[in-house]
């Protein structure tokens, strides 16, 4: 009976050791997560601010171009078409993709009924684990 109350109670520390390292293990993996998650929301900015600049120096471009071709000539010229927009990840754990109507606002700033955001492939990797 001893022998028996022995093992269980090896068993119990056994069983707690693992779930300790286990939880361990789970909050080393979430703060290694948010802190990529973080670089890529910088990133994200970056790239957000380099296309808004690309996109205002085109437009100042563009008005220039047709100022000077208006001061030089009597033609008719038309409008540059505007450039297809990126399709941007959001950054933010279970995000969506943005598109064209998350950027200008279209829709109504909701994303579409039934949807199902992709994963991304780092998430993944530690998904199937």
């Amino acid at each position: 009976m001893r022998e028996l109350q022995s093992l269980e109670q090896q068993l119990d520390t056994a069983i707690k050791r693992i779930r300790t390292r286990k939880d361990q293990l789970m909050h080393e993996s979430i703060s290694e997560l948010q802190k990529k998650e973080k670089v890529l929301q910088q990133q994200n900015n970056q790239l957000t601010k380099k296309l808004k600049e690309n996109e205002k120096n085109m437009a100042d471009r563009a008005q220039w171009e047709q100022q000077s071709l208006g001061q030089n000539s009597t033609t008719f010229v038309l409008p540059q078409p505007e450039p297809p927009q990126l399709l941007l990840p959001s950054l933010s754990i279970g995000g969506t993709f943005q598109g064209q109507e998350a950027i200008t606002g279209e829709n109504g700033g909701r994303a579409r009924p039934g949807s199902n955001p992709p994963m991304p492939s780092w998430l993944l990797r530690h998904a199937n684990k």
